[in-house]
């Protein structure tokens, strides 16, 4: 007898299973007739990054040393933006600054060269990618001193901006390897003077 309902049991077990794979739904969500078309809608989405800026890690010697009254320069090396926000609007602007250059403490005589001393030229961009206009902040080609090419930074200066009109959307980037002088004081003494040029984009 139990055997019979074990039987029993599995047969429908095996109805209910059978039924299930019947009635169950199909794996595609349309169907049409001959001749009619077909559609199915496709999404992705576009994904976003940051805007960021890449600079030279130092420290970074420049190539030309100088006596008091004359000038040290050399090209910092090269500084990118990277606009990955894929924007509609993506402009920005990258501004410089520097602090003084001193040697020891700086705070003896002739051991402190100000920011206003230093002069930055970001020259024309080495490589540019993407729609816009890239605007160097000092045009041109960027001639060794004298006299001292570019802008000084007593206070901060435009490196390089990027600007759009409204078609102009998605990633960009710029790269450029400015001309970093500085003029150096009569009154300066001999030694190893150390300063931070400092880039943020915006």
């Amino acid at each position: 007898m139990k055997r019979r309902l074990t039987s029993m049991a599995l047969i429908g077990t095996a109805a209910v299973m059978v039924a299930g794979v019947l009635t169950a739904t199909p794996a595609y969500a349309g169907t049409c007739l001959e001749t009619i078309e077909c559609d199915t809608t496709v999404t992705f989405d576009v994904t976003a990054g940051a805007l960021q800026i890449t600079v030279p890690d130092g420290p970074v010697a420049l190539t030309n040393n100088g006596a008091p009254g004359g000038y040290a320069y050399g090209q910092l090396g090269a500084v990118t933006v990277d606009d990955l926000r894929a924007s509609a609007t993506p402009s920005w602007t990258a501004t410089v600054s520097s602090t003084s250059f001193i040697t020891g403490t700086g705070a003896d005589p002739g051991t402190s060269i100000p920011a206003s001393d230093v002069y930055y030229c970001s020259g024309d961009a080495t490589a540019t990618e993407g729609s816009g206009t890239f605007v160097p902040g000092q045009p041109g080609t960027c001639s060794p001193p004298p006299p001292p090419d570019g802008d000084a930074l007593t206070a901060p200066v435009t490196a390089f901006s990027h600007t759009v009109v409204a078609t102009e959307t998605g990633n960009n980037s710029a790269t450029w390897d400015p001309l970093l002088t500085v003029a150096i004081p009569i009154t300066a003494i001999a030694g190893t003077f150390t300063g931070t040029i400092t880039h943020t984009v915006a």
